[in-house]
């Protein structure tokens, strides 16, 4: 018999799924618990079974892991869905070690038009947004998990996200479902187990019904998180360009700038790592318009200079001396990738030329004179930090350009090659 509950979980589920023509693949994590069965069995009843991969992460952190493999591929075979399995070896027996292995292994089986759906239920979001509390997370921290979000090549789908476990375990019953209890749960070291067995129970004696209201909340800090985003969108003057230009305006008032700064970092794919890093980012260049300053995050870091941020992925490596051909298209290099395109007008076609870094002494022919590249350089206002690495195309023992920034004119000739350094 199909209840009221499941008919609106699976209304929920449509609406919050794309066109399913659009859909390649719908993988489903299925770890074998409670929330994981019931979105499969779920997902089953409302998108074609050919069209379901269940996908089990085995992470070697449990000795049962082998049996409730088995188990996993038992409950898909009498319903259609294919079912695969990923062996994992995370750092270290930690929540957030297994959890980053696990999600990489999710991704690394997304492909372009492939949906993941994930069994993360309302308790889940209530304890996650209690933790980041705790911790002093800002509004998007405190926004807790998202209901959806880009991940790989794919997307990501929480449909559960705001079902109480209680109704999934009624469901379950219900409908004669069959799951593992993972013995870890009830092992307090954890920190979301003892959030959930400990202070959990505590909360509800006082205040019943908590985690639905902290659920609410994070939908709050949610809207709250965009109006920020917006507000940050608005100072970067539309788009969070990269280097990004900051305004006397905006430096005039520190908080809008602080936040400039964070959403622009979480534009380019990564976060500051400490509160303190941020301020005095912030601070710097708040007060000297003239500042410079390098900040490390990660392998990442970010550049200060002339009035505007500098995101670097990755260091920047020097660039080595190498012989090449000029034609259309890429050609990797030591320091970035050199991109060359066809135009009216550009250096010439299929000359065998050497492309490396500046060396001292180095000079240019500017027509009515020579200048040092080094000085050239400085007049033009190239960032400092890659100055070495800015590649040179080098023929017949002379700089005729400075990739992307200057070429010699006597060197350019119609339907040549204009060129292009990407980092």
């Amino acid at each position: 018999m199909i209840t009221a509950a499941v008919a609106e979980l699976e209304q929920s589920l449509r609406q919050l799924l794309p066109p399913l023509p659009e859909i390649k693949r719908v993988w489903v994590g299925f770890s074998g618990g409670l929330d994981s069965t019931v979105l499969l069995w779920l997902a089953s009843r409302v998108i074609p079974a050919e069209q379901i991969q269940a996908l089990y992460i085995n992470h070697n952190l449990q000795k049962q892991a082998d049996k409730w493999h088995q188990h996993c591929a038992a409950i898909c075979q009498p319903i259609g869905v294919s079912f695969s399995a990923i062996s994992v070896s995370p750092k270290s027996s930690s929540e957030n070690d297994a959890r980053d292995a696990r999600y990489q292994a999710f991704e690394s089986q997304l492909t372009k038009g492939d949906l993941l759906l994930l069994g993360h239920h309302q308790d889940d979001q209530a304890e996650t947004v209690l933790m980041r509390l705790f911790r002093g997370a800002s509004v998007v921290g405190l926004a807790g998990m998202p209901q959806q979000r880009p991940l790989g090549e794919g997307r990501l789908l929480r449909p559960l996200l705001n079902v109480p476990r209680l109704t999934l375990e009624k469901i379950a019953r219900d409908a004669g479902l069959v799951w593992v209890e993972d013995p870890s749960n009830a092992q307090n070291q954890y920190l979301r187990n003892w959030v959930r067995n400990e202070l959990g129970e505590l909360l509800s004696q006082r205040w019943p019904g908590w985690s639905s209201r902290l659920a609410q909340s994070a939908v709050n800090f949610e809207q709250a998180a965009d109006l920020h985003r917006e507000l940050a969108l608005i100072d970067a003057q539309g788009e969070f360009t990269n280097p990004l230009p900051l305004s006397a305006a905006v430096r005039a008032r520190p908080n809008r700038l602080e936040n400039l700064i964070y959403y622009w970092l979480r534009e380019q794919g990564t976060q500051v790592s400490s509160r303190r890093q941020l301020e005095d980012l912030q601070a710097i260049a708040c007060v000297q318009e003239s500042a410079v300053g390098r900040w490390t995050l990660g392998e990442a870091s970010v550049h200060l200079y002339r009035e505007q941020l500098w995101y670097e992925a990755t260091p920047i490596a020097t660039q080595q001396t190498v012989r090449l051909r000029l034609e259309p298209g890429c050609s990797c290099l030591s320091s970035g990738v050199l991109e060359a395109e066809l135009a009216d007008f550009g250096l010439p076609f299929g000359a065998e030329v050497e492309l490396r870094g500046r060396q001292p002494g180095d000079r240019l022919n500017l027509g009515l004179g020579h200048q040092s590249v080094k000085k050239f350089m400085n007049d033009k206002k190239l960032p400092p930090w890659l100055r070495d690495s800015w590649p040179l195309i080098v023929l017949e023992g002379e700089i005729i350009s400075i990739v992307g920034v200057w070429s010699s004119a006597e060197a350019l000739q119609p339907g040549g090659l204009q060129l292009k350094w990407l980092r």
